[in-house]
């Protein structure tokens, strides 16, 4: 149950990162998703490219991880 949750949190997070490529606007912040607390490439483009790479890579990696689990290759999941 806990590989099935992870797949999620990684697809999702690899969601997040094509959706700001499309729009140009990445959330970050305490504030989460709304739309003033993010960064856009046009005025920010390191802090933009910065967490575009922080969401797809975290979200490739969890969701690689979680497939490796439900093919019974990858180790235990902490409690």
């Amino acid at each position: 149950m806990k590989a099935w949750f992870l797949l999620v949190l990684g697809i999702g997070l690899l969601a997040i990162a094509v959706q700001g490529l499309l729009r140009g606007w990445l959330p970050n912040g305490r504030n989460g998703f709304r739309q003033g607390t993010g960064v856009e490439r046009e005025s920010q483009p390191l802090g933009f490219w910065f967490f575009f790479c922080l969401y797809a890579g975290v979200g490739l990696y969890v969701a690689i991880h979680a497939l490796r689990l439900l093919a019974g290759h990858g180790g235990p999941v902490a409690p």
